[in-house]
């Protein structure tokens, strides 16, 4: 990031309060782009004040912006294309690049796997356990882990809703008509989603319970959380694997299961009476949905 190289070279002679904000920047810039200047003073220990004299000994001037510049290098960096681009330039799809390929997709679920932290990994299903209902909350790529976690917890007789943060009507219809026992399960990666943020922002200013699924602790989502769970997302060629987060949201609904059992036999009890309805019909439901007219039904009777 141009932004960090050029904070880097200031270094040397900004004084101790000013020296260590921008080591807070250098190693949080992920956190700096999400954050309000209170938020950042709060992290680094400083006055709002002194974060502002930091930013105009910087070409940026400002806080915002120093916030729109490393903004613009993170997406420059990693922008799909350029990522991607960088990746055909740089490898070949070779007996070589298998062997990096399957190692990376191996270490990313080895390592979350090993390094979750268990009591926090059986609070937050606790959380989903005293749940109402439960909002799981998703941005394009990670939209499509939500959509699995759903459906495992659907499987289970959970209340369960999938919230696409791109669409304002899903979020506002949301945030509208949640109850107080809900949660929100928030999944975000590397580039974060912006919406997805301002969705924990709000959720944490009106004080509803937060679960957050992401990778590092200088998410911008961990902050608004009551629990957190970490992934390691690295890809080689993409920018996250998606294995490691399938893998832990399959543990979660498990657990969730293995901890509701009285529940979800209730709902299987139920699943069963509907299945062995359809099943008695002359014509099967669903199984014929397409054919159902006079001339068909005429030659099943037949």
């Amino acid at each position: 990031m141009e932004v960090l190289k050029t904070i880097q070279e200031i270094l040397p002679g900004l004084t101790r309060t000013q020296a260590k904000i921008a080591e807070y920047i250098l190693a949080h810039p992920d956190a700096v782009c999400f954050s309000s200047l209170r938020q950042v003073a709060e992290e680094v220990g400083v006055t709002e004040t002194t974060i502002l004299n930091f930013c105009k000994k910087t070409e940026f001037e400002s806080f915002a912006g120093l916030k729109k510049a490393i903004y613009a290098d993170m997406h420059d960096k990693l922008f799909w294309n350029k990522k991607l681009e960088t990746s055909s330039n740089q490898y070949d799809a070779d007996d070589s690049m298998l062997i990096k390929l399957k190692a990376n997709q191996l270490e990313t679920l080895q390592s979350t796997l090993e390094k979750v932290n268990t009591p926090e990994l059986f609070q937050f299903t606790e959380e989903l356990s005293h749940a109402e209902h439960i909002y799981i909350c998703g941005h394009e790529v990670s939209y499509t882990i939500a959509s699995n976690f759903r459906n495992k917890l659907i499987n289970t007789g959970a209340n369960t809703i999938l919230l696409d943060v791109n669409n304002y009507t899903e979020v506002l219809d949301a945030l509208t008509h949640y109850g107080e026992k809900d949660v929100f399960v928030l999944i975000t990666f590397p580039f974060y989603s912006v919406q997805t943020v301002a969705v924990s922002d709000y959720l944490a200013s009106v004080g509803t319970t937060v679960l957050a699924i992401t990778d590092k602790l200088s998410s911008p989502i961990v902050k608004n959380a009551k629990r957190v769970l970490f992934c390691n997302s690295r890809h080689v060629i993409f920018h996250n694997s998606v294995i490691p987060v399938m893998a832990l949201t399959d543990i979660i609904a498990s657990l969730y299961l293995l901890q509701n059992k009285e529940m979800f036999q209730n709902y299987n009890e139920k699943v069963k009476c509907v299945e062995t309805f359809f099943e008695k019909c002359a014509v099967p439901a669903y199984e014929y949905e397409y054919f159902y007219n006079d001339e068909f039904i005429e030659k099943k009777i037949l």
